[in-house]
């Protein structure tokens, strides 16, 4: 057992997720007396999620990751599950679920959202919509219009490149405190506008009415229509962890939204 605390920080890949989350480590989590260890799966939520299943979930997640991925040996030497305080697993959606077998059913992203419901347990899970780019698709202060608030399922792995030429902030290692204020002031309209509000919700109404598995339900109404509902998964985890005092700091509860006929268009 090590010495110190540690929080597991569990991505999809290599490359874009450890840089974001090696920046909210040094501007949330400086003071902090814990190590965050950032994990690549190296695959897609699904496959990690069937070899847990497989097992009953009786394997923590931790040890799946060091059987499957040699490569993060060296990350996890010396440490064991007992030893993270906190497993969180940051991946993208993917709408197709291609690599889910005849035997799953067709309600497997909830399954794997209430099984990834407790980061003192199996881990807690959040889902980017439509990946992880969703992050630096924000216009300061301005909740969005209606035609860019969705991705097409079909025009998804576009997204990647559409959403760097459209951001005033396409990278992600230069996020400041000052622009992470924005961009989860950003996702808390976003979010008001997907559950239908005028105005942007209080933090009281948010922590009643939202979760990770409520988001899903919210973007399901749109997957039916061959669409998703751009929305970060970062900003909510930030938002949940640091609770109302970041949440007065950040999002303006009072700010009408810029799209507030979107029950309108939603049909």
């Amino acid at each position: 057992m090590a010495d110190r605390d540690y929080k597991a920080f569990i991505v999809e890949g290599e490359a874009r997720e450890p840089l974001i989350i090696d920046n909210i480590s040094k501007v949330f989590f400086s003071h902090g007396n814990f190590k965050i260890i950032t994990l690549p799966a190296g695959q897609n939520i699904y496959m990690l999620w069937k070899k847990l299943k497989e097992d009953d979930f009786d394997t923590d997640i931790i040890e799946v990751l060091r059987e499957e991925h040699k490569e993060l040996e060296e990350q996890l030497t010396g440490l064991s599950r007992e030893d993270f305080s906190e497993v969180y697993l940051f991946f993208d959606f993917d709408g197709h679920q291609n690599n889910l077998g005849v035997d799953d059913d067709g309600d497997v992203l909830e399954q794997m959202l209430i099984n990834f419901d407790n980061e003192t347990e199996h881990g807690k899970l959040y889902l980017s919509y439509p990946m992880e780019e969703a992050l630096r698709d924000f216009e300061m202060g301005v909740c969005g219009n209606k035609e860019n608030c969705f991705v097409m399922t079909g025009e998804i792995e576009k997204y990647k490149y559409l959403s760097a030429e459209h951001s005033k902030y396409p990278q992600f290692k230069e996020y400041d405190f000052e622009i992470w204020k924005n961009v989860m002031d950003v996702f808390a309209m976003r979010l008001s506008c997907r559950m239908k509000q005028e105005k942007t919700l209080t933090y009281e109404q948010y922590i009643e009415a939202m979760s990770p598995y409520e988001v899903l339900r919210l973007e399901k109404q749109d997957i039916q229509n061959n669409r998703v509902f751009v929305l970060s998964a970062f900003p909510e985890f930030l938002l949940d962890y640091f609770g109302r005092k970041l949440w007065k700091k950040c999002v303006k509860s009072t700010k009408k939204l810029f799209c507030n006929n979107f029950n309108i268009e939603m049909s």
